[in-house]
């Protein structure tokens, strides 16, 4: 089951926790998803090409529209991004290789110059690992 909402920083104090927090468990290939500053991560256990790959088709099931796409072709990092109808927020998604062949996957949605959706970037990320899957 996923955690919604923020953690208390009570608990992260005893927890002695900094930078990235464990958000879930278990979530599929990923192992788990991690809350970062601006977004969501994880690791997915298959190559940066087959998580691209499903990482498009979650757009689509997803109803967001893909309006930019980076490739780097000496590390393999990919970026893509979308909108989800009606505009808002810009999601990113940036895929770059892990340690033993995964991929690591991040996800944004930025509502604003300051502003994240953490949950819709949530909303995007179970559908790649599911998809990758």
């Amino acid at each position: 089951m996923m955690r919604r909402g923020p953690i208390p920083a009570a608990a992260l104090l005893a927890a002695g926790i900094s930078g990235c927090v464990v958000a879930a468990a278990g979530a599929g290939a990923g192992g788990g998803i991690y809350l970062t500053s601006r977004g969501v991560e994880s690791v997915v256990s298959h190559p940066v090409a087959s998580v691209a790959d499903a990482t498009e088709a979650a757009f689509r099931e997803l109803g967001i529209e893909r309006t930019g796409m980076e490739v780097d072709d000496v590390s393999g990092r990919r970026v893509l991004k979308g909108e989800p109808e009606g505009g808002d927020p810009d999601v990113t998604v940036t895929l770059g290789s892990a340690d033993g062949g995964g991929t690591r996957v991040e996800v944004t949605a930025r509502k604003s110059l300051v502003t994240w959706d953490k949950d819709y970037a949530r909303t995007v990320i179970e559908k790649i690992v599911e998809l990758a899957s």
